[in-house]
């Protein structure tokens, strides 16, 4: 390739993947800074995590590792109970049947898969509005966390953290029942 074609193709490259264009045509901008980080990282656990859920056999929900530990449907509803349990404590409302839920009752409300993941599709929508609806004046704001002030930014982490944490719980238990996360299957280009 002459070093012409080369320069070319790179600044193709490199103009393609400014954020202007990383939009969808017509979509607004995300935010910037520490909340634009956090939904790019959001999305990418996320996805991971809706994957794995579906790619376990339905007759693996209840499984668990031994007596008294989560089962892999109650990690998953365990996942989406934090993200509405952590955006409450910063005052965000929950939607009025997930507000109206007996947390006592939160990770065993279904074993079954597809009902798991609309209540994770609706989980995550609610913590990427939530992220978008927060200015970064609030991210400052702090609130009572289990005896700690703490600020909003961090609460926020730790819902990340929180989602990361039983992910790899999940790809524990995923792979103990034979199942290979979708993202390492051999060919698999992500």
């Amino acid at each position: 390739m002459s070093s012409r074609r080369l320069a070319s193709v790179l600044c193709l490259a490199v103009t393609l993947s400014t954020p202007a264009f990383a939009q969808d045509a017509g979509s607004a901008p995300g935010p910037s800074g520490f909340r634009g980080d956090y939904l790019k990282g959001l999305a990418y656990v996320e996805q991971e995590i809706m994957s794995l859920e579906q790619a376990m056999p339905q007759a693996k929900m209840t499984w668990r590792p031994a007596k008294g530990v989560r089962s892999v449907a109650e990690v998953y509803l365990h996942i989406a109970g934090g993200i509405y349990f952590i955006a409450g404590q910063m005052g965000r409302e929950a939607p009025a049947d997930v507000k109206g839920m007996d947390p006592k009752q939160w990770d065993t409300q279904t074993t079954k898969k597809d009902e798991i993941k609309a209540i994770l599709t609706k989980a995550f929508a609610f913590l990427h509005q939530t992220v978008q609806d927060t200015s970064d004046a609030d991210l400052e704001k702090t609130h009572n966390f289990f005896g700690n002030t703490i600020n909003e930014r961090s609460l926020f982490m730790i819902t990340y953290g929180h989602c990361w944490e039983h992910l790899g719980q999940s790809i524990a238990y995923a792979r103990m029942n034979g199942v290979v996360p979708p993202w390492s299957k051999p060919g698999n280009k992500d």
